[in-house]
């Protein structure tokens, strides 16, 4: 619990790699990961839990490369919240990609559904949601193009 109060105001990740550094992170107080972890509530239950998140980190990848990135990044297990979304429907992103499971979204549209339940500043964010399904139908315009040229 003392580690976890210290965790709460804030700390600074530091990647090695090969005994270099890759990358350092500063992870402001207030973090919750956007991630359906074991330990995940509903984003919508933030508010009558009284927790206020400030900042909320997104494992931006495919499905299986978010999930391999929150196992080989343990501090992400020491964030004091993890969110998690219940979304009805399908993913735009399946005209591309075949979701592992019904309520899987892509990172733009988890970030929209997110913003949207926290219900902060809302202004523009279908429009994000309009420019990626249109980036979807060229993705899937491509893909069926090169399709046809194998044939």
């Amino acid at each position: 619990p003392a580690a976890m109060d210290v965790l709460a105001k804030g700390f600074v990740v530091t990647k090695f790699s090969e005994g270099k550094e890759e990358f350092e992170l500063e992870v402001p107080p207030g973090s919750a990961l956007l991630f359906p972890s074991e330990g995940s509530v509903m984003i919508n239950d933030l508010k009558e839990r009284d927790l206020k998140v400030r900042n909320l980190i997104v494992l931006d990848g495919t499905w299986s490369k978010a999930r391999r990135m929150y196992v080989e990044n343990p501090w992400l297990k020491l964030l004091s919240s993890h969110v998690k979304l219940e979304i009805e429907g399908a993913s735009l992103y399946r005209e591309v990609r075949r979701p592992p499971r019904e309520g899987c979204l892509s990172p733009i549209e988890s970030i929209v559904h997110a913003m949207k339940e926290m219900g902060e500043d809302t202004e523009g964010l279908d429009n994000m949601l309009d420019v990626f399904e249109s980036m979807v139908g060229d993705q899937r315009r491509c893909k069926d193009e090169n399709f046809g040229k194998i044939l």
